[in-house]
């Protein structure tokens, strides 16, 4: 072949292709290992969620996302089914899921700021099933300071809870930042953990 003849542009544009292909490869393999079994379950997201997961994706500014249903409906399955929706669609940012017991345990004297950097940090946050542990005063000082540090950066947070009434659970200005621009989806459905 002549060297006169070689495309270089073309031959670039593969090679990141593939560079891209096998890092998405990669951060699927290591989510898969993470991922627990119980959320291995193939689905599709409720298209209002899969259009907030497209805009994330594609770098849009979007608001926070608000998951409510009854128990069991499929809420936490559709936190993980984000997460690798939006890596397998070569999001390259950081995505955080944590269970609300999870986070209390963070909260708890002696604080793990360390942790708590890494949520404030996140490019996106999840914190799942709020409201099913009790906050006090010292929970909700804590979560509202993660909570702020994200809504100024703007940093989208995805929360799931039973009800839609965040402002008895979280206090005024937790609710109200959570709100802004927010996208709220109910999901709907049988109690998955039930037989069918």
């Amino acid at each position: 072949m002549n060297p006169e003849d070689y495309d270089y542009d073309e031959a670039r544009r593969r090679a990141t292709e593939s560079w891209i292909k096998e890092q998405i490869e990669d951060r699927l393999t290591r989510f898969y290992a993470r991922r627990p079994r119980m959320f291995a379950v193939p689905g599709e997201l409720h298209p209002d969620v899969a259009a907030w997961v497209d805009r994330v994706g594609q770098g849009e500014p979007v608001g926070s996302l608000v998951l409510t249903g009854n128990v069991g409906s499929g809420k936490t399955w559709t936190l993980w089914k984000i997460q690798e929706t939006l890596i397998g669609g070569g999001y390259r940012g950081t995505v955080e899921i944590r269970a609300a017991h999870e986070l209390k345990r963070l909260i708890a004297p002696p604080v793990d700021t360390a942790a708590l950097d890494v949520l404030a940090d996140a490019d996106v946050m999840a914190l799942d099933d709020v409201g099913s542990v009790r906050v006090s005063d010292w929970d909700a000082d804590h979560l509202m300071a993660l909570i702020d540090i994200r809504w100024s950066h703007r940093r989208p947070t995805i929360l799931t809870s039973n009800t839609t009434e965040l402002r008895p659970l979280l206090g005024d200005r937790v609710a109200s930042r959570l709100a802004h621009n927010a996208t709220t989806v109910k999901i709907t459905g049988p109690d998955r953990r039930r037989g069918r």
